[in-house]
């Protein structure tokens, strides 16, 4: 039993975040830390052991950078935890206040803040290279007062000193993909999945596209999503038939085409206006064609490892990624889908009509990500990686060498015999 109490500290994420709850939360706990987690919830409440703190969610981005930081920093008082582990840079300003008052912080740096400017779409673009500059330069006086953890690999040359705590899946989550076995289906149509968070930045349009360039094809979103969002893949996908899936599991449909249904391609959005959580494993167990991860070129994607390719992997599903050196380099390395150009999505649907139509390669290409996932790309390497760090941080300093009390004229009379 480890006798410290540490609290993990995020005013942005949900109580169920898979990298804050269901890894290091939960990791932390098994081990013997007294762990909290301060996070906007309904209530007060104790999962896996964990001990969630909840904190009032915020109305807007203003009021959560502010009201919603004051929250996250009472709570962390009221947690009298040794340990502080910061997740959002918004709180970076309250770390310091709570390195002065004694505590040690942790900063887990989940985002390349750089680039992820110029990827949100509510900063406005000229405001862009000013708030990139600002973040980063918390980032900065971060590293220079806290201990940092990263997410990924390449962060590390902005954070040298930084300890490596990548997204890899956990196991026993997703025991329940990796059981699922795979045949030849899907037969009748192409049917493709996106897991995760739903935004433009995110290949949302491009994937919405794929509906008219293969027509009679299904493509369930399954993830948050905005209205707006939501909107411009209705907008990006032609004539397909729309289906918008309630948070009770009801569907309204909304057909937009007079031509025959084979014809037709279906859009199912999962995820409008709340949150999906236990019901992305269960979605990932259907039978796919394949997992897709076609993003827009972006320098805030093209060197990450994304949680969803582990979890496409994990359930035997081919992945479809664009051609970004980093991400080709992971399906080149395993066999285990295609590396496709963003720009020719007529190319893109090709290849995937051929995948449809090649079942056994895309069974083994499913078995060969399987594979990688249990051998490399598990979270139980990392879990150790944070088991390490935090150890460092609990055990007690080295006892300094005990001096010597032997006086200079004792010396002498030693050399002397």
């Amino acid at each position: 039993m480890v006798e410290c109490r540490v609290a993990h500290l995020s005013s942005h994420h949900q109580p169920v975040d898979n990298r804050i709850f269901q890894r290091e939360c939960r990791s932390l706990a098994d081990a013997g830390y007294q762990v909290h987690f301060i996070v906007r919830n309904p209530a007060d409440e104790i999962r896996d052991g964990v001990h969630i703190m909840a904190i009032p969610a915020p109305r807007n981005r203003l009021e959560r950078v502010t009201v919603t930081a004051w929250h996250v920093f009472r709570r962390a008082l009221e947690s009298k935890a040794r340990i502080v582990h910061l997740h959002d840079p918004e709180l970076i300003p309250w770390g310091f206040l709570l390195r002065a008052m004694g505590r040690t912080v942790v900063f887990d740096v989940h985002e390349d803040f750089a680039h992820a400017a110029g990827v949100r779409s509510w900063i406005p673009k000229p405001l862009r290279g000013l708030v990139a500059h600002g973040w980063s330069g918390l980032a900065w006086l971060a590293s220079r007062a806290f201990h940092i953890v990263i997410a990924e690999r390449y962060y590390a040359r902005s954070f040298p000193k930084s300890v490596k705590v990548l997204n890899y899946p956990h196991l026993e989550r997703s025991a329940a993909l990796r059981s699922v076995p795979r045949s030849a289906e899907p037969r009748d149509r192409i049917r493709l999945i996106y897991a995760g968070s739903v935004t433009i930045s995110r290949g949302a349009e491009l994937h919405a596209r794929l509906a008219t360039l293969l027509p009679g094809c299904l493509i369930h979103f399954c993830g948050n999503m905005s209205q707006a969002t939501a909107d411009a893949i209705r907008r990006a996908s032609g004539d397909a038939t729309i289906g918008v899936m309630a948070e009770d599991g009801s569907i309204a449909w909304e057909k937009r085409s007079d031509r025959p249904d084979a014809e037709v391609s279906t859009i199912l959005l999962e995820g409008v206006g709340y949150y999906v959580t236990d019901r992305m494993v269960a979605a990932l167990q259907e039978p796919w064609t394949a997992g897709l991860s076609i993003f827009p070129y972006s320098e805030h994607y093209y060197e990450k490892e994304l949680t969803k390719f582990f979890e496409y992997m994990a359930a035997g599903l081919p992945l479809l990624v664009s051609d970004f050196p980093n991400w080709r380099a992971i399906v080149d390395g395993t066999q285990c889908g295609l590396a496709l150009d963003p720009e020719r999505l007529d190319i893109a649907a090709e290849l995937i009509r051929r995948l449809h139509d090649s079942p056994a390669e895309r069974i083994a290409m499913g078995e060969r990500g399987r594979a990688a996932v249990e051998s490399r790309y598990s979270w139980t390497s990392q879990r150790q990686n944070l088991l390490d760090f935090y150890g460092s941080l609990v055990r007690p300093p080295a006892a300094p060498p005990m001096p010597n009390n032997n006086s200079s004229s004792d010396l002498e009379a030693e050399k002397s015999l």
